[in-house]
Formats: C-alpha cells, structure tokens, sequence
C-alpha cells in the first residue's frame, strides 16, 4: 500500500510539473474571439485521438471554461466508451508529449463519477500491454480529480469496504 501511495505521489507530482511546465507554451498565445468560436465548434466532433491532437494543437490556447469542460466530456467518452484506441493516444504522445498533460488535465472534476471511475477501472484492470505508466498516470488523475470533490463539495467517498471515509 505505501509503495502504492509513492508512486501516486510521484505521478501526481510529474502531471503538476509538466502541467506548469506547458501552461506558458499555451497560454502565451492569444485566444482571438475568431478562435474560440472554432474551438467551440470542434468540441462537437472530438471523436477520436486525432481530432482531439488537431484540437489541441490548433486550440490548446483556448482551452478555458465551457472550451475546456467540453473537451473534458469528450476525453472522457473517448477513454470510456473507446478504451481500445487508447494505443493510438499513446502513440501521438510519443510524438507529441504535451498532448499527455492535456489528455490528463481533462480528467477533472467536471466529469461524472460513473465516467471517473469508469476510467480508474479500465486503467487498472484492461491496460493495454506496454501502457502500464500512461495507465498509472490515469489513474493518477482519476484519483486527484475524486479528491478534488472530496474537499471541493465534501462529497462522501467510500472506502474499500463501502464505509464513508469522511471524518465527521
């Protein structure tokens, strides 16, 4: 359990490093009304790992508010309802490795928590063969996400044994 927790940690930490890392590459181009109208309009057709590496190389400095919530829905519907494409993610982020900070930023608080544990289960038990640390990382910002609707909306969690680990 405790090496469990390391590598968590570990993982956590890396995502937060590589996240503060890319933020100034994205965020330091303007986004003009004229792009947050067609990055909207590109949320709509997020429907596979191509799209969703056109979106971002195109749109990543737009990736704010309704933008961002909804390329956090289509993330999640990729990973949830397509997860045995996840190979060709992978193989983008070999080529492109702020393209994992952005999959992983979406996974966030605005997802439901059928679709975040949906995400965990699959990471942990069906990882394709070779992806056991882009499976970890998932779970890693599965993890974060639930904790952040712990302590944003002290929304109970169970643990292990279906007791609510809340402390009164």
């Amino acid at each position: 359990m405790i090496r469990n927790t390391e590598i968590i940690k570990s993982t956590l930490y890396a995502i937060a490093t590589a996240a503060l890392l890319w933020m100034p590459l994205a965020h330091g181009k303007t986004c003009t009304p004229n792009d947050a109208m067609a990055a909207d309009a590109m949320v709509d057709h997020l429907d596979s790992w191509i799209k969703v590496k056109e979106t971002f190389i195109k749109y990543g400095h737009c990736d704010d508010g309704e933008i961002a919530e909804g390329n956090s829905e289509a993330i999640a519907r990729l990973l949830v309802d397509h997860w045995k494409f996840l190979p060709q993610l992978e193989a983008m982020i070999k080529h492109n490795p702020p393209l994992k900070t952005f999959v992983l930023r979406h996974i966030d608080t605005t997802l439901d928590t059928d679709d975040l544990d949906t995400i965990k289960t699959l990471a942990s038990s069906s990882c394709p063969s070779g992806m056991n640390a882009l499976c970890q990382e998932l779970i890693g910002a599965v993890s974060q996400a639930k904790q952040s609707l712990v302590h944003e909306h002290q929304i109970p969690s169970l643990d292990d044994h279906g007791r609510n680990s809340l402390k009164p």
